[in-house]
């Protein structure tokens, strides 16, 4: 009878094994291990004919010419626990410096040329900040804005400490919610105003819908979020409202209708609950991140329109 019992114990571990915690493991090293981008020339591969940037790559490849035909300067921040951020930064001769923050995962001029060229277009100096976590930046694991918030602030000095006077952040997908959680924490620099393209809710809300459409198993939803607390100290559950109802920097939020990655009713929820001076705009017909090209028109009138507001 013991050996009957040990035998559905062992059988019983070894089905959570295979079923929960291997699974659960695997997930949570593929959604927050360190990150290397696509290049952007592998998006003309096959493999990639139907991803949304593909009408939209000759476009990109435009405004990724333009910003790069100037000199541009590799630089280094250092985050408040110890990592080298990598950046690439050009510099326009101006007091204003935009600071950009791409998605997880993605290319810095892939995700952020049309916004560069517009900004340096406007005056600003430009410096395209890559994620911890993400390749050249240190850090084995991305936090997708929990820690990256606070490199916001590191890279916000980094700036003043470069002769910006006046900061606009500016953030796309993730890049857009470490902002938004940044944005009550902000105090002493020299942040005037943020905008905040395509971002999310809150970690947890972005992985229960990835998990929806990838028809993985709702129990793995809270094992991810166990996983993240013990592994990586974070709180998946830590919404960007919550920093946003603290916050005085006034604040574009900028989303597309067809955004098929995040949707576009968090950027509502976030604007109603921003206390600062704010702005949104909804993009009709917009894909994830690509508002600025899909309406370059209607983007750029708003953005100007912030711009001058807050920049004089």
């Amino acid at each position: 009878m013991n050996s009957l019992w040990a035998f559905v114990l062992i059988a019983a571990a070894a089905a959570i094994f295979v079923f929960l915690i291997a699974p659960a493991l695997l997930i949570f090293y593929s959604v927050f291990h360190r990150k290397k981008a696509i290049p952007f020339e592998k998006y003309n591969q096959k493999k990639y004919q139907n991803h949304y940037y593909i009408p939209y790559l000759g476009r990109i490849a435009e405004a990724r010419d333009f910003i790069r035909q100037y000199p541009v300067k590799k630089v280094w921040a250092k985050s408040r626990d110890g990592l080298r951020l990598y950046g690439e930064y050009y510099d326009n001769g101006s007091r204003r410096t935009a600071i950009l923050f791409h998605g997880i995962g993605a290319e810095i001029y892939t995700n952020l040329s049309s916004q560069a060229r517009f900004l340096y277009k406007n005056g600003f100096n430009v410096l395209l900040a890559c994620h911890r976590g993400h390749v050249p930046s240190e850090g084995g694991w991305t936090t997708i804005g929990l820690r990256e918030q606070y490199d916001v602030r590191d890279w916000a000095l980094w700036a003043e400490q470069n002769g910006a006077e006046d900061v606009l952040l500016y953030g796309v997908s993730m890049g857009g919610a470490s902002i938004a959680l940044a944005s009550d924490k902000l105090g002493g620099t020299n942040v005037r105003a943020m905008v905040v393209d395509s971002g999310f809710y809150s970690v947890y809300e972005q992985m229960r819908r990835d998990a929806r459409k990838m028809h993985i198993p709702r129990i793995m939803l809270p094992a991810q979020w166990i996983l993240a607390k013990l592994f990586l100290r974070v709180d998946l559950k830590t919404c960007t409202a919550d920093s946003l109802k603290n916050s005085s920097v006034p604040v574009l939020f900028i989303h597309g209708t067809e955004d098929e990655t995040v949707e576009c009713r968090w950027s509502k929820v976030n604007f109603d609950a921003c206390s600062a001076p704010k702005k949104l705009l909804i993009v009709d017909g917009a894909p994830h991140t690509l508002s600025l090209l899909s309406d370059e028109k209607t983007v750029s009138e708003a953005l100007t329109g912030f711009i001058n507001e807050y920049f004089k």
